[in-house]
């Protein structure tokens, strides 16, 4: 899985990208199965949908992010704009990060899906000396592969067939 982390100031800005081979439905299922998130996204403690319409979500989300001994908590809220099948863009509209948007786009490619994420976050709290970029990184690269890891138990959970 490639990530890849720069700061300038206070803005953190990732670009990732992991090929899973499921379907960019089943993919797309997991990215905005936000009632169940906690069950496969460890750093979180709460997430929930608040509203939803055909084409968006509002949605909550708290937790604390884990740098070995030293932890952050969050909460937000964001706005999610849905793509059915082939994108996910977010923006958070309140809570600890100042700004936050996030895009999660799917391509199907040779019989499975490739996830591609671009993210640029404000942070509304200070990093310690050490947390370089290698650090954020490893916690992005980490969800990813939960989210990657549920993506594959639904799929044999729910058989070969899609």
């Amino acid at each position: 899985m490639q990530v890849k982390v720069t700061r300038q100031g206070d803005v953190v800005t990732a670009h990732a990208q992991f090929a899973v081979p499921v379907s960019a439905r089943q993919a797309y299922a997991v990215l905005t199965d936000y009632d169940h998130m906690t069950e496969f996204l460890a750093d979180l403690d709460e997430s929930r949908i608040l509203s939803r319409t055909e084409d968006s979500m509002l949605v909550r989300q708290a937790g604390k992010v884990r740098f070995g001994w030293f932890s952050i908590p969050f909460d937000y809220v964001r706005r999610v704009e849905l793509f059915p099948g082939t994108r996910l863009v977010s923006h958070v509209v309140s809570g600890s990060v100042k700004q936050g948007d996030v895009t999660t786009s799917l391509q199907a490619l040779n019989g499975q899906t490739v996830v591609t994420y671009d993210s640029k976050a404000t942070m509304g709290y200070w990093l310690p000396f050490g947390i370089g970029d290698a650090a954020i990184a490893s916690r992005i690269r980490k969800d990813l592969e939960s989210l990657r890891l549920e993506m594959l138990r639904r799929k044999q959970s729910a058989g070969a067939g899609d």
